[in-house]
């Protein structure tokens, strides 16, 4: 039996969209009008800032400016074109807005150029009016810190997977020559190719290789911290150097970058935040560091970090004598010999002992080098077993709440509510088609991200849907 169809025309279409588009954004945009005044949430220094620049005579309000970004990013609009559109089209957008009329869109290029701090400072107003909020709603989401840490993809060249390709063709050269000439059997191509990438994208030198979300890539590295409902805490654009060596895999740096920045984020929020207190940090193994644990108890709170493998070393631990020397893990009559201090930016003075049996001279070029004269050594290393002590190098295995409990495996798992927070930020500003160049502009974007986020978060509370704190898609529904 045949299918009955109706004939559809253009028209049809383009009639039953707009419907559609409509119903859904008046929706939206009543809610917000009816519950949310950005004004209240925009500090005085800000407005001081944006209208000193501006003067008095000025076209677009500081509120409609964000108003504009707020939208845009609770509905996913992936340019500022493509909103600059439908404001043209859209007499309710506009009026939401505060547009007497359409800015041209390098008046919110420079916008996002000019007044990153002072976004920065409405942020972490909204994040000081937020907490209260989640606190009234479940104090023990509210008192749960979690932070990860992430890379925003930059738009340069280098980004190109071409761009790796060419350096890996180049390193498959060398190892058929080496192999050819039975020269350095111990090359690895994968290695050598990442050693030779740049260190940072050519236009734009704040923009740094680094191994983040699985990957190589230029971006902007950042730890973000969100608190138990996935409610931005803190964006921290905290770089180190993260350079790349042939001694060390992409994952050892990533998890060297994850434990020094952790500290510096943790303390620029408490700075700001002076208020704030935490039962629970909750952290991957990126962050299984002795430092972590020591700041952490500190501050009085309770780590629950994972054991991070690569941090454990599969060799015989040396044991102790009675002054707390390590001893020989072959000869326990063989105390260790004292090596000095090491000292690394971002880390804790750490106490090097090395093998009983190695000992330091010169060669022909005036180089320190280590002799070993062990018939039976336990470590590969070329000096022996190395034994690096911190003052409290014990609190990564005496946790006050025992990895293997119930408990902290529950707590455990709600560590990925961070990481899907960070995945909806990079969904409001569309990181994977953004044609962001400029720094500032990026970190403008991802704060005016979180702002919206948050302003969703009083929206829905205001809206009386506090069981789903964060179901913004359902605004637009």
């Amino acid at each position: 039996m045949p299918v009955s169809a109706k004939q559809l025309n253009f028209s049809n279409i383009s009639t039953e969209f707009d419907k559609f588009y409509n119903q859904n954004q008046n929706n939206l945009l009543s809610l917000l009008d009816e519950h949310i005044n950005i004004s209240d949430y925009i500090p005085f220094s800000f407005y001081q800032k944006y209208y000193s620049n501006f003067g008095t005579k000025r076209d677009f309000s500081l509120e409609s400016m964000l108003n504009f970004y707020i939208i845009k990013n609770l509905l996913s609009i992936p340019t500022n074109d493509l909103l600059i559109t439908l404001l043209h089209i859209s007499s309710e957008l506009r009026e939401f807005c505060g547009f007497l009329r359409v800015p041209h869109k390098s008046q919110f290029s420079r916008f996002k150029s000019e007044f990153l701090n002072d976004l920065n400072d409405l942020f972490h107003n909204l994040v000081d009016f937020t907490d209260d909020i989640s606190k009234e709603v479940s104090s023990f989401l509210s008192s749960i810190l979690i932070t990860d840490t992430t890379g925003f993809e930059a738009y340069v060249a280098e980004n190109n997977p071409k761009f790796y390709q060419a350096e890996l063709r180049k390193s498959k050269t060398y190892a058929k020559y080496f192999k050819d000439n039975n020269q350095n059997p111990s090359f690895d191509v994968e290695k050598y190719a990442q050693s030779q990438m740049p260190k940072f994208a050519t236009s734009n030198t704040d923009v740094k290789l680094a191994y983040l979300n699985g990957h190589f890539g230029y971006f902007l590295k950042s730890v973000i911290s969100t608190n138990g409902f996935g409610l931005v805490r803190d964006v921290n654009f905290y770089d180190s150097d993260n350079s790349l060596s042939n001694d060390l895999r992409p994952q050892d740096i990533k998890d060297s970058y994850d434990a020094k920045s952790l500290i510096p984020a943790l303390e620029t929020h408490f700075s700001l935040h002076p208020d704030f207190s935490y039962k629970y940090f909750l952290g991957d193994a990126g962050f299984d560091a002795d430092d972590n644990y020591a700041y952490l108890h500190k501050k009085e709170i309770m780590p629950i970090i994972s054991l991070n493998p690569r941090n454990s070393s599969s060799l015989p631990e040396p044991g102790f004598n009675e002054i707390g020397i390590p001893l020989c893990p072959s000869d326990p009559s063989l105390p260790m010999v004292y090596d000095g201090i090491i000292r690394e930016k971002g880390r804790a003075d750490r106490i090097k002992y090395l093998c009983p049996k190695s000992h330091k001279t010169k060669n022909s070029d005036g180089k320190t080098v280590y002799v070993l004269s062990c018939d039976n050594p336990c470590s590969p290393s070329k000096c022996g077993r190395i034994k690096n002590l911190t003052i409290h190098h014990n609190y990564r295995f005496n946790t006050s709440m025992p990895r293997d409990s119930v408990k902290w495996q529950k707590l455990y798992k709600l560590r990925t509510i961070c990481e899907r927070s960070i995945c909806q930020i990079k969904d409001f500003i569309q990181i994977k088609t953004s044609k962001v160049r400029n720094v500032v502009s990026l970190k403008s974007d991802v704060l005016l991200a979180c702002i919206s986020q948050l302003i969703a978060f009083i929206l829905i509370f205001k809206a009386g849907n506090s069981d789903k704190p964060l179901a913004i898609k359902s605004l637009t529904a």
